[in-house]
């Protein structure tokens, strides 16, 4: 399975997990078990975008890209991350 597959399965299933739109996935890692992933997720838009509050998920997945488990693990500001 390549970043794009679990990425058009994950994706789904995280906005109905969170109630909020993932926007990009930051880090994906395979691990004997599956796969661990981040993602962004818009929680406050702000006027400029660069001030926008984003909250930075931590997602466990299967082999087959099932959610195994989740948590939030940063929120930061558009503009701050590097």
């Amino acid at each position: 399975m390549n970043i794009l597959e679990i990425q058009k399965k994950v994706f789904p299933k995280i906005k109905e997990a969170l109630n909020k739109e993932p926007e990009a996935i930051s880090s994906l890692e395979e691990t004997k078990d599956g796969w661990v992933l981040q993602c962004d997720v818009l929680e406050k838009k702000a006027v400029p975008s660069t001030f926008d509050l984003l909250k930075i998920f931590e997602f466990r997945l299967d082999k087959n890209a099932e959610i195994t488990g989740f948590k939030q693990v940063k929120k930061v500001r558009r503009g701050d991350m590097s």
